[in-house]
Formats: structure tokens, sequence, C-alpha cells
């Protein structure tokens, strides 16, 4: 994956957090008012279908113009397989059956769990240079050679879904005279299931909820590779500052960084086991799974999995 993969010129790059913080808090509120107009209209007003679709369509362009951008971005770097490209395609698809709503609370959500996370990362960096530059310390070395948790992780997972959801348009219209219709729905339906908003939210929050323990503690984290290499390597000099440091708060930087790995870890084995139980149902029931339950398998569980991720505040 090349260096400006994930971490790259997102709209919530870590480099240029502050200076789109403002824009990017205005784009996810102006998203989030016009979702819920879209949703009122629709479910409760019964109004035109120009009328929420209008809102929804906006309000996805809001938070998703740059996602999108990036996975094309990406596609033509042949760097196809991330949480970009599967977020664009799965809300894109909920789109494309209908599911205007779903469409958008992927992106949303998307958006503002890279909101949370740039944010932590920037207090941090903030905190850092306070330091230096109050004691004349040497620049902490800010290293890129080792690919993110999530994106290691989206390499894998996001061509299974996509196998998945393919194989799920073909095989029943081909082989076993299905309607074609029904089975690209269902093949949509995948992708909007298999939308890895919980992962791709709760594993960088675990991180930067380690993150914000460690700067109260005086230990101050560039960003989640030294984490993540902090726990694979006891390695604290990269990317790792530590005011008077002391056994005791090597010790809990240790700590830190298991504990964000682990919990990353529950949240995306959890993620996964409820996804496919309801990617099951999605396949195999004799009628089309409602969509809500396709819905609670990524919002519901972002949820849960975000008060999981919480726990990295609290390191003992």
């Amino acid at each position: 994956m090349s260096e400006h993969t994930h971490e790259h010129d997102h709209s919530h790059n870590h480099e240029n957090f502050e200076h789109s913080k403002k824009a990017a808090i205005i784009k996810i509120l102006i998203s989030i008012a016009l979702f819920a107009a879209g949703y009122i209209t629709e479910e409760i007003l019964s109004a035109p279908h120009f009328v929420y679709l209008i809102c929804f369509a906006v309000s996805y362009i809001c938070v998703g113009f740059e996602v999108v951008k990036d996975a094309v971005h990406d596609i033509f770097e042949w760097n196809i397989f991330n949480e970009c490209f599967l977020m664009s395609v799965a809300s894109l698809g909920a789109f494309a059956i209908g599911e205007y709503s779903e469409g958008v609370a992927v992106m949303l959500l998307y958006s503002i769990g890279e909101f949370i996370h740039g944010a932590a990362i920037s207090k941090s960096k903030k905190a850092i240079r306070r330091i230096e530059n109050e004691s004349g310390k040497p620049h902490v070395h800010e290293s890129s050679e080792n690919e993110s948790f999530i994106a290691a992780f989206a390499k894998v997972y996001t061509p299974i879904i996509c196998i998945i959801a393919i194989l799920v348009v073909l095989i029943p219209p081909i082989f076993m005279s299905q309607s074609w219709r029904e089975w690209i729905y269902r093949g949509l339906s995948v992708l909007v299931i298999g939308c890895p908003c919980a992962i791709v939210i709760s594993v960088p929050l675990s991180f930067s909820c380690a993150i914000d323990s460690c700067t109260r503690k005086g230990i101050y984290v560039y960003h989640t590779n030294a984490l993540e290499k902090l726990y694979k390597s006891g390695d604290v000099n990269d990317g790792i500052f530590i005011e008077n440091k002391s056994d005791e708060k090597l010790s809990f930087v240790k700590k830190a960084a298991k504990k964000a790995v682990i919990i990353a870890r529950e949240n995306i084995a959890f993620a996964i086991a409820v996804k496919l139980v309801v990617l099951v149902m999605a396949v195999f029931l004799n009628k089309e799974l409602p969509m809500w339950l396709a819905a609670f398998s990524d919002v519901g569980i972002s949820i849960i999995a975000i008060l999981n991720s919480l726990r990295s505040l609290r390191i003992k």
C-alpha cells in the first residue's frame, strides 16, 4: 500500500487537521441536519420523492465527496482494496437500491469517526510541539513505514466482501434461473451489511482514547502506528515522546498500547461475527432481508463498538 493511503490526504489529514477542523465540523453538522430532514420527509411526512432525495444527496455529498474522490484516486494508483473503496461502493450501492438513508448513514458515521481520530492525534501533536518548544528537545521522528492497523485489515476484508457480493449477484441468476433484479438487490445488500463502519470508527477510536490517556500522563504519541509498533516490538522511541521519562511511564504506555490493540481486535471480531450472521440471512432467507437489519449490522454494532473503545480511556 502506498504511503499516502488511509493516512494520506483525506479531508481529515492529521497534518492539516487544525486548518480543516472548522470546515469538517460544519460539513458534518449540515449533513446531520439534511439527513434528519430527509428521514422525516420520507418516513413521517411522506413528501414527494424528489424532496427527500435532494436532502439525502446533499447530505451525502457533504461528508462523502472526499472519501469517494480518494477511492477513485486510489483506483488509478492500483490501490483498490482499502476502506475508502468499500465505504464508497457500499454507500453508493445503498443509493442504487433506494436505501438513501442507509447510504448517508454509512458515510456520515465514517466521517464522524475520522474526525474523532484526527482530533485526538492533533491534540497529542500540539502537546508534543509545546513541550519541544519550551524544553528545546529534538523533534520526534514521525514514521509512516508501517501500515495502520485498519488499513492492513481493509486490504484483506475489502476484497472478500466484494467477491461475496459479486458471487451473490451472479450465481443464482446464472445457475439457478433466479431473478436478476432480486439478486442484484441482495448483492448490494451484502455490501451494505459488509460496510465496515463499526470497524473503521471503533478501531481508530480505541487507539485515540489510549493516546489521550497517555497525553494526560505526559506521554505524547504522534500517530497510531507508534502504539501498534510498541505493542509488537516494545520500541518506545519511534513516534513517542515521554516527558520526564520513568519506569512508571514506560509501563503505562506499554499497557496503553496493549489495551488499544486488544480492544481493536475485540471490536473487529464482534463486528465480523454479527455481520456474518446477518449476511447469511440476507443471502439464504426466502424473502429479501429488511434493510433495517442491514442497518443494525453496521450502525448498531458501531454504537456498541464505540462504547467498548472508550475502555481505552481507563488504563491503570
